[in-house]
């Protein structure tokens, strides 16, 4: 019977397939382009993510926002009211807000419903990486585990979920106040297209600067099968944010490079590419445990 609910939120990018296998939930966060505020809905329904990347090019910049109060409130109720105990497995705390909203929420709910359990876990992670660990999360309450031990796997785990990234600018993270402008500015100059990695402390780490995007590329590919294991039980995402033609190049590479058990293509969702912008590809997966940190 099921004791517990699995949900993660909008930078997960957890498509709806998964979703439905799986049994998450997830919060919505939001993002506003032009005054218009749209839901950071995975699915897309209401703005494809050609329009959202192609708005981007056109120079439109994505404000975005973590989940409401009432968005919190309203979806936690959903499963309280029905018996259950919620694991949310939240962006990383470095990132967003949003797993310290979720924790003062649960706090207020407490004395509301005493026998229930609301864990709000820091993954120190986003993108399909976060969304990886709630899909691992999801399976182990499938087959019968407590939210304890699933707590007590993430908390042994949790670096070695992954995600590795190239950006086709660094004007989108100036603008997101992740690089510096004087940064950008030669960088850009430069043409440096950066290895991005969600580091051990949860920041995304610009850790190796390699010169052009076919060098990048080819360094990411490098990296992804030094740190990728256990192919056969493992699957590797890879999301792109439109740029589909790497993306599919990426898979070819990877699938003959590292050979996994599956490879999923799914493009960048709103919340992650607001900050990392067009042309952006990740790589999230299970590996070897990161201990790369970024300067603080």
């Amino acid at each position: 019977m099921k004791t517990f609910k699995v949900l993660a939120d909008s930078t997960s990018d957890l498509e709806k397939k998964f979703r439905d296998e799986y049994d998450i939930d997830y919060f919505r966060m939001t993002f506003t382009i032009d005054d218009t505020e749209y839901d950071a809905d995975l699915d897309w329904t209401k703005l494809s993510p050609l329009d959202y990347y192609k708005m981007m090019r056109n120079g439109k910049r994505s404000i975005t926002s973590f989940s409401t109060r009432e968005e919190f409130e309203n979806r936690m109720r959903m499963y309280l009211d029905k018996g259950l105990d919620i694991l949310y497995i939240g962006c990383s705390s470095k990132l967003s807000g949003s797993v310290q909203a979720a924790k003062k929420l649960a706090d207020e709910l407490k004395a509301e419903y005493p026998e229930r359990r609301i864990v709000c876990y820091d993954s120190l992670r986003s993108n399909y990486s976060q969304g990886l660990m709630a899909i691992d999360a999801a399976k182990m309450e499938q087959d019968g585990k407590s939210l304890d031990e699933v707590v007590a796997y993430l908390n042994e785990n949790t670096l070695k979920y992954q995600v590795q990234a190239i950006v086709g600018s660094l004007e989108w993270l100036k603008k997101a106040g992740r690089v510096k402008a004087a940064a950008a500015f030669f960088g850009t100059v430069l043409q440096l297209k950066p290895v991005i990695c969600s580091d051990a402390k949860g920041n995304n780490f610009a850790y190796e600067k390699i010169i052009g995007r076919k060098k990048s590329i080819e360094r990411l590919l490098d990296i992804i099968e030094e740190r990728f294991e256990n192919p056969a039980d493992n699957i590797i995402f890879i999301e792109h944010a439109d740029c589909p033609e790497d993306a599919n190049y990426f898979k070819e590479e990877i699938e003959r490079r590292c050979h996994p058990k599956a490879i999923n293509i799914s493009n960048v969702g709103p919340i992650i590419g607001a900050t990392v912008g067009p042309d952006t590809i990740t790589v999230s997966f299970y590996g070897k445990e990161v201990t790369v940190c970024s300067p603080e």
